[in-house]
């Protein structure tokens, strides 16, 4: 027997009847009986003893249905699995991400990919990206500037700007640009760059053009600049997913004369199988960018 015989002959022996059997298989009665006709006929082995509606199993089907078992009980343990990662697989993907990129670009890409009205279910981290992916927390994580590491799978998204955030009555906001030395002689709140991708870009940008990259202060994540920055004044350099969703009044945004932008990296671990719904948020998430 084939694996679909096998299939039509082990649920004759649990239901008993063609109808039911049908019903379980999404066929037509004709159909069933149709081929256990034929199956009987290739076998030259009688099954089934008509009775009435039901059917009777021979002994020679008893023996077949008791060898068979191990195969039924298998075909169960698969259907039992499918069901429960079909429910896995549509009930949520898990994300870790920075704060700018879940509200400068996660948040609109996420309702053209189908979350619109919660039709989809999702688990969203805002902590630590790189370990929360690490740890299997989420199946993906999300972060600029992030370097190469051995253990993730990675790749860019886009390339983000670097723009520059001051007060609105700080002289600097009347300039269409922001050159790289008035930036360097700011007081400047940026970033650690020994831990900070982002500070490290920007002072690799400044030591290029022979510049000295000495923040005033220095903070882990771009809305804390912009909050320093309305509170106490001077320079800070901000992405323009984090600008984009400014909301104050009294800052002023402006570009940066040769600092270059920082990549928007989607990583997962490096080996790792992701699951389908993973996969696909994957695939509108790069095509949202293209």
């Amino acid at each position: 027997m084939n694996l679909r015989e096998m299939e039509l002959f082990g649920t004759l022996m649990r239901v008993g009847t063609t109808i039911e059997t049908a019903r379980v298989l999404g066929l037509s009665q004709p159909a069933v009986s149709a081929q256990l006709k034929r199956l009987e006929s290739r076998l030259g082995l009688r099954l089934f003893e008509r009775t009435g509606n039901r059917l009777m199993p021979t002994a020679e089907a008893q023996a077949l249905f008791s060898d068979a078992a191990a195969i039924f009980a298998t075909q169960a343990r698969v259907n039992a699995r499918v069901r429960a990662l079909q429910q896995r697989d549509t009930t949520s993907v898990t994300i870790s991400a920075t704060p700018a990129i879940v509200e400068g670009f996660l948040s609109t890409r996420l309702a053209q990919a189908g979350f619109r009205d919660w039709k989809r279910r999702l688990r969203l981290w805002v902590t630590d990206p790189e370990e929360d992916v690490r740890s299997g927390r989420a199946d993906f994580g999300m972060q600029m500037a992030f370097p190469a590491k051995a253990d993730f799978q990675a790749q860019t998204l886009a390339t983000i700007p670097l723009v520059a955030v001051m007060q609105r009555k700080d002289p600097l906001a009347r300039s269409a640009e922001i050159p790289l030395p008035t930036l360097a002689a700011s007081r400047l709140i940026a970033y650690d760059p020994a831990w900070s991708p982002m500070g490290d870009t920007i002072r690799s940008t400044l030591q290029k053009f022979h510049l000295a990259y000495d923040p005033s202060c220095e903070v882990p994540f771009c809305s804390t600049v912009c909050q320093l920055v309305e509170a106490c004044g001077g320079v800070g350099v901000i992405d323009q997913l984090t600008a984009d969703n400014i909301r104050s009044d009294s800052l002023a945004v402006r570009p940066v004369a040769h600092l270059p932008g920082v990549p928007l990296i989607l990583f997962y671990r490096r080996g790792q199988t992701l699951r389908g719904a993973a996969q696909e948020l994957i695939a509108q998430l790069s095509a949202s960018i293209a």
